[in-house]
């Protein structure tokens, strides 16, 4: 990396960073603005050293303590300077093999982010004595129950029969499949937004991989198959974990990776079945997987994982 990019780099990404934070906390309509705030640190992760990535997440904690509050100032960095300064390594290391999955840095930026989201759990319940889950769905309790008494006063049988309490069981029980679409929301939005704007300063240009090229790491049927056979074999030695509710966040997960794989491998071959102008086989194409619906998406992107119908892995993503 460039020796240029130092201290006044990630002094300027943090400052800007910061800002974010103060603007998502004192002006509540621009709260949208906490979606960006791991972008700069991404940016930072990439363009500095790790000496510098590290002196931004400390400058960075002390800052919002003294202009916010401590346990915001927790959840800025664990929740999203960490993730950031991640996410921007990943994309520096991705620099060096044009070969390498080019989504790598969103990958490691959902595993950073459910193992960051976790961790702040942790030090929120420990260290500030603050129970997350139990106040989120406290809340959630109340604003469903003043939302059905709001309905039937005016006489609307829309929420008839609805139990609350089995609506926040299942919210709790697919907490890791949100933390899971948390954590890839974000990484996308954090790796597009940084690669768009070291492009447009000028200071770096990115891969930014196209969403026809999608593919999952690895061999993700067999990983999840023995997965399932892993967490099963659990239930059978009766440890005491939930292992229901990890059966049903592993499909819940695994079937929404392979949708997206599935839809990319359609994008795929419309776009180059149009170019070479056999628009027959798009409507074929089209009438099977609409007759199989969102079943044949999700077997069309195992079959890929496994068969690799692009030969995406040989070959650099642009």
């Amino acid at each position: 990396m460039n020796k240029k990019f130092g201290l006044s780099h990630a002094t300027l990404m943090a400052a800007i960073g910061i800002i974010l934070v103060l603007i998502s906390v004192y002006v509540p309509i621009l709260g949208i603005a906490s979606l960006f705030i791991p972008v700069p640190f991404a940016i930072i992760g990439t363009l500095c050293s790790k000496k510098y990535a590290f002196l931004s997440l400390i400058a960075t904690f002390f800052i919002i303590i003294f202009t916010v509050d401590p346990i915001y100032s927790a959840s800025v960095c664990i929740l999203n300077v960490i993730p950031g300064l991640i996410i921007g390594a990943l994309a520096k290391y991705n620099l060096k093999d044009e070969n390498i999955n080019k989504f790598q840095p969103i990958y490691g930026g959902i595993i950073i982010t459910i193992i960051c989201t976790v961790a702040f759990y942790l030090v929120s319940k420990f260290i500030f004595n603050a129970d997350l889950i139990n106040q989120f769905t406290d809340t959630l309790t109340s604003s469903f129950k003043e939302q059905l008494n709001v309905m039937q006063s005016m006489n609307i049988q829309v929420y008839e029969g609805i139990n609350v309490d089995d609506l926040i069981n299942l919210f709790k029980n697919m907490i890791p499949t949100v933390l899971f679409l948390q954590g890839l929301i974000t990484s996308f939005i954090t790796y597009y937004l940084e690669a768009f704007i070291l492009k447009r300063t000028r200071l770096l240009s990115l891969p930014k991989p196209t969403f026809r090229d999608f593919y999952l790491p690895g061999n993700a049927v067999s990983a999840s198959l023995i997965l399932y056979m892993l967490v099963i074999l659990l239930g059978f030695m009766k440890i005491g974990l939930y292992t229901d509710s990890i059966l049903f966040n592993l499909q819940m997960v695994f079937d929404f990776m392979f949708i997206i794989q599935g839809i990319a491998v359609s994008i795929y071959y419309a776009i180059k079945w149009i170019k070479q102008g056999t628009g027959q086989n798009i409507l074929i194409s089209g009438v099977i997987l609409g007759l199989l619906g969102t079943t044949g998406i999700t077997f069309l992107g195992m079959l890929d994982s496994v068969i690799d119908f692009r030969k995406v892995r040989s070959y650099k993503s642009t």
